[in-house]
C-alpha cells in the first residue's frame, strides 16, 4: 500500500475515474490480471494508490476509485 496523496476536489473539466462507495466486508471483487490505472484531475495513478479529497480517502482499484 502506498502513502495517501492529498488532491484537490475532482474537476469536471479534467479526466477523473469513476468513484464508488466503500466495499462491504466480505464482498467479492472480480479482477483481471491486467492492471488498470485510475485518473484524478488528469493525473494517472496505479492500482493500489490512494488519494484523499474533501475528507474522504479513495483507493484505485481496476480503473475506479473505491472509498476506503
Amino acid at each position: 500500500m502506498s502513502d495517501i496523496k492529498v488532491v484537490d476536489a475532482a474537476d469536471p473539466a479534467k479526466k477523473t475515474s469513476r468513484r464508488t462507495g466503500p466495499i462491504e466486508d466480505g464482498a467479492t471483487v472480480i479482477t483481471t490480471e491486467k492492471e488498470i490505472a485510475c485518473f484524478w484531475n488528469d493525473e494517472e495513478f496505479a492500482s493500489g494508490d490512494r488519494v484523499s479529497s474533501d475528507g474522504k480517502t479513495y483507493e484505485c482499484s481496476t480503473g475506479q476509485w473505491v472509498e476506503v
